[in-house]
């Protein structure tokens, strides 16, 4: 049954206006903008449908226009609009961590790399800009690698650091096989990178590896001292 023929209280929009946008389900949020359902299964039933297949929202952020297209009833349009509220999500967190303390709220950055790179099925590398306060001043996904490894070059990332007026960094990557352990070649990329930032007067103050759901940062674990 299409939505419109439901009782105005439970359809998601009349909902959403009387009761506000948080009483809304994840399967309500998602219909909303998927606006129009198929042949025998509403808009709601098809959030579902796609909820219930990629592990709910976490799951879904995972997913690429392409990947979301395979879902009957989900085109080019319909993909593109979850994907930029997907995106939209992204944004809005990391404007959130802009004002904090990175050394003294870690958490909050390792959160939103998950999020970024997380989930990627190739290795990618990131810096992030910091202040003098420990504050966030931008970031940069500077390489892409491949299912298992990425190649890194020293110079590039500090020059880059010092043209954003960094004072430190933090330097991130995924580890597509979601094992957040740090191998051989990350544990001599780390002290590589040290080494440039005490050169450089831009010190490193973590080396972050994200998996969708777990991380390992060297500076937790004692390994960068700075």
């Amino acid at each position: 049954m299409s939505v419109k023929n439901w009782d105005k209280s439970i359809q998601p929009r009349e909902k959403a206006v009387a009761n506000g946008i948080e009483s809304l389900s994840d399967s309500e949020l998602l219909a909303l903008i998927i606006k129009n359902g198929v042949k025998g299964c509403s808009s709601v039933e098809l959030a579902n449908k796609i909820l219930n297949q990629t592990g709910g929202i976490n799951g879904l952020m995972k997913l690429s226009i392409q990947q979301l297209m395979k879902f009957n009833g989900i085109g080019l349009a319909k993909a593109s609009q979850i994907i930029a509220s997907l995106e939209l999500v992204r944004r809005m967190n990391y404007l959130e961590m802009l004002d904090k303390d990175m050394v003294k709220e870690p958490k909050v950055l390792i959160e939103w790399l998950k999020k970024h790179i997380g989930s990627k099925t190739q290795e990618y590398f990131v810096i992030v800009f910091l202040n003098i306060k420990n504050q966030i001043i931008g970031y940069s996904d500077i390489y892409k690698g491949s299912s298992n490894s990425v190649s890194i070059n020293t110079a590039e990332i500090f020059l880059e650091a010092i043209k954003k007026g960094a004072k430190k960094v933090i330097i991130a990557h995924n580890h597509p096989s979601q094992f957040i352990e740090p191998s051989l070649a990350d544990d001599e990329t780390t002290y590589q990178l040290q080494q440039a930032g005490k050169l450089m007067n831009v010190p490193l103050i973590d080396h972050i590896i994200v998996s969708f759901d777990s991380y390992y940062s060297y500076a937790e674990k004692g390994k960068i001292i700075y």
